[in-house]
């Protein structure tokens, strides 16, 4: 008698930020932070690294650890709350917070019985809330290290950006006995492309630097945000 295939998990990998959500997360909750906080000190520095460093031609491996230090010194917990209030400022603001697009498609590989598993280069504090909403139940995203309670301004690894998605994407699938060739990924950044690359079935949501040409010269999927 001929053994059946033993069936495995299948595993939507989706970055978040322009691809699910309609804005830059991490550089909004800054902005959030430093309004409610008042740290008016900690916002000028933080201002001049982004005047000084932030361009479209600028490495988003070297510009996400350049955001974390400035968490240095914060309180785990207050950024946690903190992070809950953004969420909730941000999903009931006037623009709409998912791209309609995307999000149907992430409902859809839900009723499917796929498993959604966000990759990102933002935190916990901020894509647990979103998680929730969704049903989501995995998140590979950015660890910040913490030394006697507060954030050193350290991330430990891997870096969720770039080719660090990767490394995290294959860790879990290793975890969970899956193949990514049987798996999905969205993404809209060129700092997409090798988690995109990774998988047997990528989908570029349009808009994002670099990312659509190169996806189309590969024959890939590509979607509008809405």
């Amino acid at each position: 008698m001929t053994a059946l295939p033993t069936l495995t998990q299948e595993y939507v990998f989706f970055d978040v930020d322009d691809t699910l959500i309609s804005i830059k997360s991490m550089l909004s909750f800054q902005t959030f932070w430093y309004q409610r906080t008042g740290d008016d000190e900690g916002q000028r520095a933080y201002e001049q690294d982004l005047r000084q460093h932030l361009h479209p031609g600028a490495s988003w491996e070297f510009l996400h650890r350049l955001y974390y230090r400035h968490f240095k010194g914060r309180c785990p917990q207050e950024v946690r709350a903190m992070g809950r209030a953004w969420f909730d400022e941000m999903r009931h603001g006037q623009a709409p917070f998912y791209h309609p697009r995307p999000l149907a498609e992430l409902r859809a590989h839900q009723r499917a019985g796929r498993e959604v598993v966000f990759v990102s280069g933002s935190f916990p504090a901020l894509l647990e809330p979103i998680a929730q909403e969704l049903q989501v139940q995995h998140l590979l995203s950015t660890r910040l290290a913490v030394h006697q309670g507060r954030y050193t301004g350290e991330i430990l690894p891997p870096q969720t950006i770039g080719s660090g998605k990767v490394e995290a994407l294959t860790q879990f699938l290793e975890a969970q006995g899956a193949v990514p060739e049987h798996c999905f990924a969205y993404g809209d950044d060129v700092s997409d492309f090798p988690m995109l690359s990774a998988v047997g079935q990528p989908t570029v949501v349009s808009g994002g630097r670099e990312l659509e040409a190169k996806a189309r010269a590969m024959g890939w999927r590509v979607i509008a945000p809405a």
